[in-house]
């Protein structure tokens, strides 16, 4: 891990050995990345490696997007359910245009009533915890939003301009939460930014956003990005990209920086105290028997950013053994077949392999 000497990473880890203590209420990760993140296995285990190896409560979620409402796949121990009428608009299609935030995706309505739910693995939601929903202004007053829980107990969630979201509070522990829209003007059209939990109890707080097929340029586009940013302001945001970047034709590694430099200063712009945690992207085949050798070059980039930044870095590839590593990976059934994306034990290695890099850096707090 290169850079870990970065004051905003060293107090992260202030922060983290404190939620062992109880001397400090939470902190909160935000983990940003493309279809490796989507599919949240990495982000789960790396969450489960910092509650388990670090022995530290776990608070909930924070972000979360509603991947099935937008028809995406998505791998999680989370559950959403809905009825028809939804459809999805992903950033990373060129004929899309609309009105992203933090998630690359973003779940549409325009019907004239529907319920959905949320519930979160084998977590609660508890009593007092906040609810918003990240909602366009000029989509959120074409419908009222309700929030009932398992006793069907049921609030109003009013929307708030200043935090862009309808906003809701647990009124009981709850397994699972349910939102029921109901138009209130014709034509109008409800569009779901995605989930924050803000919860009330000590621990780690954890969330998740990918978007499969996303690049660092993708990003810039999302007009909601920083405002839901700066209303999270994680301690620490660890950003998993460059897979699909070094996949194009037109890379070049002045546009990778370019594009790369742009992103983080959005990101500093909106949480300045925030560590952030450059991720490089695994070792990868292009067209299953060729070791891609652009990851090299944007492990480089990325290298070479957080050093004149005073970022973290983490070269993935070099961690999993450096470079053809991925053939080995998919003879122990770690890998998939396209030999770019990973079985569910694979992202949970490469998830602890980071997570032991982190907490190396556990000495420095003597």
């Amino acid at each position: 891990m290169e850079n870990a000497d970065s004051p905003e990473f060293f107090h992260f880890l202030k922060k983290i050995k404190a939620l062992q203590t109880g001397s400090v209420g939470q902190s909160q990760i935000l983990i940003i990345g493309d279809s490796h993140m989507q599919c949240e296995d990495f982000g789960s285990a790396l969450r489960n490696y910092f509650i388990d190896s670090l022995a530290i409560p776990y608070a909930g979620r924070g972000f979360a997007f509603p991947y099935p409402l937008a028809k995406t796949s998505q791998r999680s121990d989370m559950y959403f359910g809905s009825g028809v009428g939804w459809h999805g608009c992903r950033f990373t299609k060129t004929d899309n245009d609309c009105e992203w935030g933090l998630a690359g995706w973003t779940a549409h309505f325009d019907r004239d009533s529907t319920t959905f739910a949320w519930r979160m693995g084998h977590s609660e939601f508890k009593q007092g915890d906040g609810i918003q929903i990240f909602c366009p202004a000029n989509h959120a007053y074409s419908y009222r939003l309700t929030m009932f829980d398992s006793t069907w107990q049921v609030q109003n969630m009013y929307y708030n301009p200043k935090t862009v979201s309808f906003e809701g509070v647990v009124l009981k522990n709850t397994p699972k939460l349910f939102f029921r829209l109901n138009r209130t003007s014709s034509g109008g059209e409800f569009v779901h930014q995605g989930f924050l939990l803000k919860p009330r109890a000590k621990g780690l707080v954890c969330g998740i956003s990918g978007t499969n097929g996303a690049r660092l340029d993708h990003y810039l586009q999302n007009r909601d990005f920083q405002n839901h940013l700066s209303q999270i302001k994680p301690d620490l945001i660890v950003l998993c990209l460059g897979t699909n970047d070094v996949y194009t034709r037109d890379f070049t590694s002045a546009g990778s920086r370019a594009f790369l430099n742009l992103l983080l200063s959005k990101i500093k712009a909106a949480a300045p105290e925030t560590a952030i945690l450059l991720v490089g992207p695994p070792d990868h085949c292009v067209g299953r028997n060729k070791v891609n050798p652009r990851t090299e070059h944007i492990n480089k980039i990325f290298s070479e950013t957080a050093d004149e930044l005073d970022f973290v870095f983490w070269n993935q590839q070099k961690a999993m053994g450096g470079k053809g590593s991925v053939f080995q990976w998919r003879r122990q059934g770690l890998a998939t077949k396209d030999m770019v994306h990973f079985e569910p034990g694979g992202y949970k290695k490469q998830a602890n392999l980071l997570g032991k890099a982190i907490k190396s850096n556990f000495y420095k707090l003597r």
